[in-house]
């Protein structure tokens, strides 16, 4: 694992060799995360543990997401390349130069032996924030204010802007779904956080590459509490930034609805002839937090 020019430090604790953010990394977080790393049984997907480190004024909470490498094929890959803690680290630093928000990163960690990757971690802090499904359940529909409609279009309008923002910067992300999306209110106007970024990718710009898309099918795939087709539909229009809708924009929202018809079929059991509308419609239920609690890295 190679130092890179970054606020990061390079450090090597007992076998470890970490990235970690000066002035935020203690040993006291180092402990805590030996302390859950070797409790862990490896599996083949990342493990997300949440806890919490005492301070004067209360305590700070974080999330610590650990990798296991399985396999054959992942190992002699991982030989050659970062660990995903590691390009997770990369991207978010990547984003946060480029205007974006993202959890912040204290700290990534690789424990290799004779270069073969064993077992990873990211340990980020906690974002003051809420999922998009979980944000909208609360302050859309539970809440339900006098002025709804014209929140819930200016929020479209404004996460549409963002994501536009970022393919237009060359990103794409690797699982852009609504749980992936943190926002917080700040003086009344929504923030997004991008977070789960060990698979965002960032490509040139003079790369043609019609990766992004991915990401129209990956928002659009799950039922949204207070969103409705038209504002699905809407939010294209934003994201796109056009007026009026041309021959290129038509084929794009066809070709959106039978990925995400696809997509619900094989992702979430979801198909049949029913219409696109009764497809992506919200059931009603709400979002709790035990559902939101997996998604914070």
């Amino acid at each position: 694992m190679a130092a890179w020019r970054s606020k990061y430090e390079l450090r090597r604790e007992a076998g470890w060799r970490l990235l970690a953010l000066p002035g935020l990394w203690t040993a006291e977080l180092w402990k805590k995360v030996v302390e859950i790393v070797e409790n862990e049984t490896p599996a083949r997907h990342p493990h997300v543990t949440r806890f919490y480190v005492a301070k004067e004024d209360g305590r700070e909470e974080f999330y610590l997401k650990t990798y296991y490498s399985f396999g054959l094929g992942d190992r002699l890959k991982d030989f050659f390349r970062a660990s995903k803690a590691v390009r997770a680290l990369k991207q978010a630093e990547a984003l946060e130069e480029s205007g974006f928000h993202t959890p912040r990163v204290v700290a990534a960690g690789e424990q290799r032996k004779r270069g073969v990757l064993w077992r990873a971690f990211l340990l980020t802090a906690a974002v003051d924030g809420l999922s998009l499904p979980k944000f909208l359940d609360e302050n859309l529909v539970a809440a339900d204010p006098p002025d709804r409609v014209a929140k819930k279009r200016e929020g479209l309008r404004l996460l549409a802007a963002e994501i536009a923002r970022l393919h237009a910067c060359g990103f794409v992300h690797g699982d852009l779904v609504p749980y992936n999306i943190l926002v917080r209110l700040e003086s009344g106007v929504p923030t997004f956080f991008l977070v789960d970024n060990d698979r965002t990718r960032r490509y040139p710009s003079w790369l043609p590459q019609r990766l992004w898309r991915r990401n129209l099918v990956q928002l659009n795939r799950i039922p949204l509490p207070g969103v409705f087709l038209q504002d699905r539909v809407r939010f294209l229009k934003y994201y796109l930034a056009h007026r009026n809708w041309n021959a290129a924009d038509r084929r794009l929202l066809s070709w959106l609805e039978r990925r995400t018809r696809e997509r619900r079929a094989w992702r979430d059991r979801q198909s049949g002839a029913r219409s696109f509308r009764e497809l992506m419609k919200w059931d009603g239920r709400r979002v709790t937090k035990e559902k939101v609690a997996s998604w914070p890295l």
